[in-house]
């Protein structure tokens, strides 16, 4: 727990040691989450910072389950929203544990991307990189939180999908949805006004269709795993804390599918094969590799207006010529 500490602190570097540590337990940087030692509430939510727990009921078999959802703001590493709340998460849930720093980590991102993420960010002599060098990086407010669980030497999964399956949905929708697609217009120019909750809320409203292929789709798919984790370790009978850090994009409709698998009833439905077998096939459907009619949206709708534009402006010219427009308008000058 000391090298977590001391990690945390150096990952907003510029300051000393001690000055670090106090910045992570200041009041007005207070975790928004309940600790462990006191029975959390089931989808309590404050700020983006949401708990749910599963015990089993009396006489039953089974193991208490705990999950922590934290949602990150993109490249935010300090205050609300930022790194530094999951980083204090990490530490509050190894305070408390009865076996220290027990907690398993779930990343809403693809196995491929937490791969490469793992690959270029190695944590050297138990020391986080500092968030200046980590500023304008892919998925860079997940780094610290990574390697935290590094140093903490405790197991990493990814629950999220692949961007090329997202993008073959997405773009499946587009077809099927001319509609939609036209709008892309005059709302792609306008994504780069908006980012984390507004991004999401502002493609929901332009493009429903599409949107939901895209934020939905991958939401649930994080809450389906997610949940198919704990009803595994359920069944072993293996207490678990499990914290599962996603983007602020997907958290608001991460929860909601959560809200919905782990209402009051969820010790019984972990119980169940059928539960277990639902959370699969969901899973699976959500993941299916969809043909990327991509290349063809661009062809129909940016060729092949071009294509149009330049077959009537060459058309035009050819009929002023043939015609002799010009010659009518501005006739020729003739000179003795």
């Amino acid at each position: 727990m000391v090298s977590l500490v001391r990690s945390c602190s150096r990952v907003f570097s510029g300051c000393s040691p001690a000055c670090s540590s106090r910045a992570l337990i200041s009041p007005s940087t207070s975790l928004r989450a309940k600790p462990l030692h006191v029975a959390p509430i089931l989808g309590q939510q404050r700020f983006a910072t949401t708990v749910f727990n599963v015990k089993p009921r009396p006489g039953q078999a089974g193991a208490e389950q705990t999950l922590f959802v934290v949602g990150l703001n993109e490249n935010k590493f300090f205050g609300q929203d930022g790194a530094e709340e999951g980083l204090k998460l990490l530490e509050r849930i190894a305070d408390h544990g009865v076996d220290g720093t027990q907690y398993n980590l779930l990343l809403g991102m693809s196995e491929r991307e937490m791969a490469e993420l793992e690959k270029e960010n190695k944590v050297k002599q138990n020391r986080l990189t500092p968030s200046r060098e980590l500023e304008g990086r892919t998925f860079g407010e997940f780094i610290p939180i990574v390697q935290a669980s590094m140093v903490d030497r405790r197991p990493r999964k990814a629950v999220g999908r692949l961007l090329k399956i997202t993008q073959g949905h997405v773009s499946w929708q587009l077809w099927r949805h001319p509609r939609e697609a036209v709008k892309l217009y005059w709302t792609y120019w306008q994504r780069k006004n908006y980012k984390d909750v507004a991004l999401r809320k502002f493609w929901m409203e332009r493009l429903p269709t599409c949107a939901y292929a895209y934020f939905m789709e991958v939401s649930h798919l994080i809450a389906f795993r997610a949940t198919s984790q704990m009803v595994g370790a359920f069944g072993q009978e293996k207490p678990t804390t499990w914290v599962l850090v996603v983007s602020n994009q997907l958290f608001e409709p991460t929860v909601e599918r959560l809200t919905e698998l782990l209402d009051s009833t969820a010790a019984s439905k972990f119980e169940s094969e059928d539960f277990a077998r639902h959370l699969r096939e969901q899973a699976s459907e959500l993941c299916v590799d969809a043909p990327d009619f991509t290349p063809l949206l661009i062809f129909f709708y940016v060729g092949f207006p071009v294509l149009v534009l330049q077959t009537g402006w060459l058309a035009i010219q050819w009929l002023y010529s043939y015609i002799g427009v010009t010659e009518m308008v501005m006739p020729p000058e003739f000179r003795e």
